[in-house]
């Protein structure tokens, strides 16, 4: 029988901390049923881009054939045009919400990121670089562009075809900033990078490694805030995510394609959320590859924050990160 774990442990980057709890969980094995949405090819307004209206910036390899499709959000949540300075509102500050909001198609409906080939993680990667890239260069007004792909209506999917979407912010995100901050203050103090230090520390320990290949490794954190939360790491750490080599693409689909089956097999097929935590587009700190790693979060969705976590900002995780680690290593 699992010891029952109730402690408070901190994170080393942010400063943060989460309560690992597992008496609270019910069951050890926090399985799922995911609401239904519809996902009928009829009503699918990825399958007829054209015919449902849709507004291209560019397909891989091409518009015509694509097999990996950018197109305009219809329903953004900020708005392309004139970058504005932060105003004073009372004792507040506000900004308009200028940015671009696109999402990336992949061509089959029913192949989601957990049956893709390698060389079809391989395609999506590229095109996840190519556009951040061209926003980097387009949006004058992007601090930070943030890459995320949901699956299940859960994990905030409203359409059931397989895509990611890309959103450039004109600010720094707070959750960004507070790793920013905590990753220089660490090296700073210790002059060393602190991602190297927990990545080593997680290699040594082994307990909660999941998956590892030439280049890549994913391990579910020791301070995870969430039930078999996951994070993918490069050996060759780098700060920005759009300037990892090309030859790098392979390792990277592979590992997050095969966590990602590890998860539908272990967990009965979750929604989920990942999402690629990159250094900003512009940023003062120059030296910033010397203290910062970008790296993917995957986390799982059948948990809700409730009023303890609400009113303290203090997440509760019922699972033991060693035991997640150990079933989807296992798996």
């Amino acid at each position: 029988m699992d010891k029952l774990l109730n402690e408070f442990r901190q994170d080393l980057v942010s400063g943060e901390w989460v309560l690992v709890s597992t008496g609270r969980a019910k069951r050890p094995h926090p399985k799922t049923e995911r609401e239904t949405v519809d996902t009928s090819k009829e009503n699918c307004p990825f399958e007829d881009l054209f015919k449902s209206g849709q507004e291209i910036v560019w397909g891989y390899p091409d518009s015509q054939n694509w097999e990996v499709m950018v197109i305009k959000n219809k329903y953004p949540a900020v708005q392309y045009g004139v970058c504005m300075p932060e105003e004073e509102f009372g004792p507040s500050k506000i900004i308009k919400a200028t940015g671009l909001h696109d999402i990336v198609i992949f061509k089959n409906h029913d192949t989601h990121f957990a049956d893709f080939t390698n060389d079809e993680g391989i395609k999506a990667i590229r095109v996840y670089k190519k556009r951040y890239q061209e926003i980097a260069l387009t949006d004058k007004c992007a601090q930070y562009i943030s890459i995320f792909h949901n699956f299940g209506q859960e994990a905030g999917a409203s359409i059931y075809h397989p895509h990611s979407q890309i959103i450039s912010t004109p600010i720094l995100p707070p959750h960004v900033k507070g790793s920013l901050d905590g990753a220089y203050q660490y090296y700073v103090k210790n002059r060393k990078r602190v991602y190297d230090v927990i990545i080593e520390w997680e290699k040594e320990n082994k307990r909660r490694m999941i998956y590892e290949n030439d280049l890549f490794l994913a391990f579910c954190p020791f301070v995870s805030r969430y039930p078999y939360e996951v994070r993918i790491f490069s050996r060759d750490s780098h700060a920005h995510f759009e300037k990892m080599p090309d030859e790098f693409d392979k390792y990277l689909a592979d590992a997050l394609i095969q966590v990602l089956k590890k998860m539908r097999k272990v967990l009965n097929d979750p929604a989920y959320n990942f999402f690629i935590h990159t250094s900003p587009v512009e940023t003062a700190l120059e030296n910033i590859h010397e203290f910062y790693s970008w790296h993917i979060e995957i986390v799982p969705k059948f948990s809700i924050a409730a009023g303890f976590e609400l009113g303290t900002g203090v997440d509760i995780n019922t699972v033991d990160p060693d035991r997640a680690a150990e079933e989807l290593r296992n798996a």
